[in-house]
């Protein structure tokens, strides 16, 4: 009786109708009830944890590996295109010239450095120089205003 009761009040709650307990329309709304409820019941009788766990990691890992076989496409793009480009400036006579010479590879590295564009931009200004590896530039009233090169 108490399910009636329950169902009676939700019915009014969500629709604002009264319905008398004893109308046939509740006792197929207890039915049901009833029914949905074993239902589910069984249904959560048969959904174990570990299966759960286990299709959620099969899932991740189908993710994951599908993640990373894009990425490594992406990379070996990203790679050949680098190649490409590296041999493109080698069939220029000039840049290889100038990668074989010491200079070329002194500046090679300090560009892998990241000094040779503060040593470029330090000796292409008149009013800066460089001493015992200092960029040295003057300031407004003519100081010299320096700071280091050497990483």
């Amino acid at each position: 009786m108490k399910e009636v009761e329950r169902l009676r009040a939700l019915i009014f709650e969500r629709t604002g109708i009264a319905v008398d307990e004893k109308d046939p329309m509740m006792a197929v709304l207890v039915a049901s009830t009833q029914q949905a409820e074993e239902v589910g019941t069984r249904l959560l009788r048969r959904i174990a944890p570990v299966r759960v766990v286990l299709a959620s990691s099969a899932t991740a890992l189908l993710f994951a590996a599908i993640a990373s076989w894009t990425t490594w496409h992406v990379a070996q793009g990203e790679a050949a295109t680098e190649r490409a480009e590296w041999l493109r400036q080698q069939a220029d006579p000039r840049v290889s010239a100038i990668l074989r010479s010491d200079q070329g590879r002194a500046g090679l590295r300090l560009a892998e450095l990241r000094v040779a564009s503060l040593l470029a931009n330090c000796s292409g200004r008149a009013s800066w120089r460089v001493s015992a590896g200092y960029c040295i530039p003057m300031t407004a009233d003519g100081k010299p205003d320096g700071f280091s090169v050497a990483a």
